[in-house]
Parts: C-alpha cells; structure tokens; sequence
C-alpha cells in the first residue's frame, strides 16, 4: 500500500471541496493528481473505471424516472397526486413531509435504486414543498435521506449482488428488506411531523370528505400508475428498468390526451432539462468511481476489512468494529464497489460468528445508505442539491438529525435480528 497515494487523494480532495470547487471537479481532479503523480503510465485506467460505472445497464432507469418525474411534473400528474394527499393528511403538520417519505418508500420498491428514487421523487416534491415553505437544504436533505431506503425497500439492486456474491437467498434477502425499510421510513415521519409543527411548517388544515373525495377521482389517473408499474414489476411482465420506460409512456399519454395539460411544444425544453439533470447525476457516479479506484488500488478496504476479522471474537465486538468502519467507508465509496469487494472477505468471518447472512447482508446495505448522505461523498444529497439549487455545504449543515436517526434505526436492526427476520421466518426462507 502506497500511503503518500491515498494522502494526497485525501489532502487534495478535501482541499478543493473547502474552496468550494463543485464536487464532480473535485472527486475527478483528487483523482487525476494521484495518477499523474504516482500512476502516470496507468492514466487510462482512471478513464476506464469512469466508463465502466457509467454503463451499468442499472442506471439506465435514472435518465428515465427522471424524465418520467418532469413529464408527471408538467403534465398535472403530480399536481393532482400532492394535492390529493395533501387532503388525505391535512389534519397533521408537516404532511407534505410525510407524503414525500411515503413516495420515496413507493418509489424505492418500483426502481431498486436509491439515486434513481431520489431524482424521480426530488424532481417532483422538492419544488412543490419549498412553494409551500419548507426550507430548500431541510428539503433536500429529508428527500435524499428517505430515498436511500430504495436499495432496502425490495427490489433491491444491491441486495441482489449480496445475495450473489455470499451466496445467500436473494429471496429472503428482499423479503427481510420490508419491515426495516418501513421502520425507518416511521422513523422519519415521525422526525418530521415533530420538526414540522415545531417550527410552523405545514401546519395542519383539515379537508372535508367531499374535498378528499374530489381530489381522488381527480387524481385517479394518476394514481393507477403506480399500480401498474409495481403489479408489472411484482408479476414478471417487466424490470424496474423497464418499468421506468412504462413510466415515461404512461405520463406522456395521460398528461398529453387526458390531462391535456402536457403540450407537444413544450415537449423538446423538458427533454433537454432530464438530459442535463441526468448528465450531472451521471458524472457523480462516474467521478466518484475515479476517486474510489484509488482506494481500491491501495488495498484499503481490504486491509481494514481484514484488521476487524482478526480481532472480532464475538458477535458484539463485530457489529461495533463493523459500523464504525462502514461508518466512515460510506463516505467516501458507493454501495456496489464496497459490496463487490467487502462481501467475500466478511462473509466467513459473519459465518463462523454465527450472524446471519441475511441478517448480515441487509445491515451491510444499510450501513452503505447512510453513506450516501455524509459529507463528504454523500451521492444522495449531491442529487437534491443539483435540483433545489443549494450549495452541499448548505445542504451538509441540515443532515445530521437525519444521519442520527437512519444511524439508530440501524443500531436497532442489529441489536434485534428478528426485525429483519421475522418475513423471512414466516416465508420458510430460513427455519
């Protein structure tokens, strides 16, 4: 392990992110400097890490909820729904709030993504919820929190490569993923709805029946439209990627001939703004992929992965070691690379602990969640910031509350496995 290498990664890319250069450049050009520096002859290997996690046929459904989200958007789609359940939870404060949790967690099940929940849900509810005051960064932060529960919420894509790569029961993997998920997502309902009336945001408006049944029979094409994707998800007729193509017809049809509020010329200027929102999100994936080639190259995952099986004799010592150093790890790497190359080396050592593996492998992808909303890699909250506008120092100033909430519904998940278990139990997954 070179130890100068992963110095310099760090001093310059901490550097750059406290002068306030945008953190594409920053994750990018820590890179770039370590290679030249170090690696100049390997330069190339930097761009091929970048091509190779953009490519993943995965994130083809970011362009496309994001898409399907701005269509909903101008096509009074969304409209009716956040009216419709803005009616429906008018009689507590912070309603909004909690509308835009319960989508996340939808969502969450129809993508197996968590940035691809995040911009479908952020493009739809974050300027509806700051026109109705609440602040952009608390916003920000509340939407990329609660869409991180769309890689626990099943389907998930990083569960599933758990599964693969542990050779554990991908069944009882996404099985074991619903009660955690919901957990959290009460967790931050009720984070909310006391911040909320705390604060005089959203304060509660009571609706009359004939009001709520109004705005459901004028929200009722919208809301067959989750019903569609996640019964077409749920009956094998298609993918969460090919769901998010359903998506993006369906909002085109309705908003075009049945809302009639979605016109042809508007079309182009709608196109081109998901195509920006998704050329930045994908350049954060990528960028970030650069910088955690480097951390890879030096072993550095695996060296730490190793310290903590030499010394966790128990259970507890384990998941206390464990989450500390995910804790930290999150910060700087995504959950696919983490989970390709923690997985093999943990695996035996969570065996011959007696720790389930399934048990395991959903508090692994939650640990790796609440990493995408710390600075400074938080992947999720860069997301909510490029649609809300706001700075990420501005929007890493308001997360913490929603870090140590995620943070103590997982310590929770570990302290009582049967949390997670129980589904599974009940589905004769395990015995």
């Amino acid at each position: 392990m070179n130890g100068s290498m992963v110095a310099l990664l760090l001093v310059v890319f901490f550097g750059l992110l406290l002068l306030g250069v945008p953190i594409i450049y920053t994750l990018m050009g820590s890179a770039m400097i370590v290679y030249i520096v170090y690696m100049p002859r390997n330069f190339t290997t930097l761009y091929q890490n970048m091509y190779g996690a953009g490519e993943s046929f995965s994130l083809l459904a970011i362009p496309l909820f994001i898409l399907s989200g701005m269509l909903m958007s101008g096509g009074g789609i969304s409209k009716r729904l956040i009216d419709f359940f803005e009616k429906l939870m008018g009689f507590m404060s912070g309603g909004l709030a909690i509308v835009a949790i319960v989508a996340c967690v939808f969502f969450g099940a129809l993508s197996g993504s968590a940035p691809a929940t995040v911009a479908a849900i952020g493009a739809i509810m974050i300027p509806t919820m700051v026109e109705k005051g609440y602040d952009k960064a608390w916003t920000a932060d509340l939407l990329a929190s609660t869409g991180t529960l769309g890689v626990i919420i099943p389907p998930s894509i990083p569960m599933v490569l758990f599964g693969v790569l542990s050779n554990t029961s991908v069944t009882g993997l996404f099985t074991a993923g619903i009660i955690p998920g919901v957990f959290i997502a009460l967790c931050y309902c009720v984070y909310s709805y006391i911040n909320c009336k705390k604060k005089g945001i959203g304060l509660a408006k009571k609706y009359s029946g004939k009001e709520i049944w109004r705005s459901f029979l004028d929200a009722i094409w919208a809301l067959i439209m989750p019903i569609i994707i996640l019964g077409g998800i749920y009956s094998g007729l298609f993918t969460p990627t090919e769901a998010a193509t359903v998506s993006v017809v369906y909002a085109l049809i309705i908003g075009l001939f049945v809302y009639k509020e979605l016109k042809f010329k508007v079309l182009g200027g709608i196109f081109l703004k998901a195509a920006k929102s998704t050329a930045a999100i994908v350049m954060i994936i990528t960028t970030a992929s650069a910088f955690a080639s480097v951390l890879t190259r030096n072993n550095i995952p695996t060296i730490v992965a190793n310290w903590i099986t030499s010394f966790a004799k128990t259970p507890a010592v384990f998941w206390l070691a464990f989450s500390v150093f995910m804790l930290i790890l999150g910060m700087f790497m995504s959950v696919s690379p983490a989970l390709v190359i923690l997985t093999p080396i943990l695996t035996p050592a969570v065996e011959a602990l007696g720790i389930n593996k399934i048990h395991f492998g959903l508090v692994f992808v939650a640990w790796m969640c609440i990493g995408t909303i710390t600075p400074p890699f938080g992947s999720s909250l860069f997301i909510t910031c490029g649609i809300t506008g706001i700075s990420t120092a501005e929007s890493f100033k308001k997360v913490w509350p929603f870090v140590a909430i995620f943070v103590g519904a997982v310590i929770v998940l570990m302290a009582f496995p049967e949390i997670s278990l129980l589904l599974p139990r009940l589905a004769g997954v395990i015995k």
